[in-house]
């Protein structure tokens, strides 16, 4: 099975008798700009790259790959944009997604890419002007399906997709929040992540070590010690992947993955917090007899608190 293989027909039959008109629009989709690439997303991307370099070379991954998925915003179109730039010298790319944006059609034009399917596109106002306009050259290599057969598990399993996506926060065992903010303010809706995650042969969250804030320089924290919502689980992630690095935590335990986690993707300033929380966590919980995945419950939320009381995550320390 390949991303090009067509399930059903690319039209649906209608009886003539029962047209009473058919209407033509060419009213555009009312979309905005996409979020620039900044050096953060690029520093993303260039990790990300350099781990699928490095998984060809010891034979894990064909050199083509295996079908792409890929969320959307800035980091997406990064990662995107970066395979089409030569940060990688991935030919014959094929994509398996569920929305196309505007780095797509730059790997398409690199010649990189040779096929993708996907639920819909959704360019920037200039893309979708760039889509029309080179429409012979790409028509024949898009494919446009239901999310029925685009989000089937047994379809991205059967495939090898690797999914990409990009959370709210991470916690240092691996436990991502894609949707609420604090745990209880919406920022949007789950999409399809959790069943490419799920299902994909490498599932990926890509994240910034920390986000913007009015209140603190350096930001927000996306690694934390516990996600204060889940969507997908420790059993489902395999990378995590920051401007700071990257942690390959296929295979380890809950305690290996907290350490790699802090490690290589918490930003410096966090780095000894986190860390400080595990070792305490960890003295504690071995003390009891009960340390799969140790835990200060009465201290697991102490960041988020102190965001909302005094706008930083930095504490000085676990009381």
């Amino acid at each position: 099975m390949s991303p090009e293989d067509r399930i059903g027909t690319p039209h649906i039959p209608v009886d003539p008798e029962r047209v009473v008109a058919v209407v033509e629009s060419d009213y555009p989709d009312q979309t905005t700009e996409n979020a620039p690439e900044d050096e953060t997303s690029r520093a993303i991307a260039r990790n990300l790259i350099e781990f699928l370099e490095h998984e060809v070379k010891h034979d894990r991954l064909p050199k083509n790959l295996l079908p792409l998925q890929s969320g959307i915003g800035n980091i997406a179109n990064a990662v995107i944009g970066g395979l089409a730039k030569g940060g990688a010298n991935f030919k014959n790319l094929k994509v398996w997604t569920e929305v196309l944006q505007d780095s797509f059609l730059d790997l398409f034009d690199s010649g990189n890419l040779d096929f993708a399917t996907a639920t819909s596109i959704r360019f920037s106002p200039g893309g979708f002007q760039r889509f029309y306009d080179g429409w012979e050259n790409y028509h024949a290599k898009l494919l446009l399906r239901s999310q029925q057969v685009s989000n089937s598990p047994e379809i991205i399993r059967r495939l090898g997709v690797i999914g990409m996506n990009t959370p709210v926060e991470v916690d240092i065992y691996a436990h991502a929040n894609s949707t609420c903010v604090m745990g209880s303010r919406m920022l949007n809706g789950l999409g399809g992540s959790a069943d490419f995650l799920r299902s994909a042969k490498y599932s990926i969250m890509h994240t910034p070590s920390t986000r913007p804030s009015k209140t603190d320089p350096t930001g927000v924290s996306c690694i934390v010690p516990m996600c204060t919502h889940v969507d997908q689980t420790e059993h489902d992630l395999d990378v995590v992947v920051t401007e700071i690095g990257l942690a390959d935590v296929r295979g380890m335990s809950p305690r290996e993955r907290a350490r790699e986690i802090i490690k290589h993707c918490a930003h410096p300033d966090y780095r000894p917090i986190l860390q400080d929380y595990f070792d305490k966590a960890e003295f504690e919980c071995l003390r009891k007899g009960m340390g799969h995945e140790p835990h200060l419950l009465f201290n697991t939320f102490d960041m988020h608190k102190n965001l909302v009381e005094n706008g930083t995550m930095k504490i000085s320390g676990w009381k």
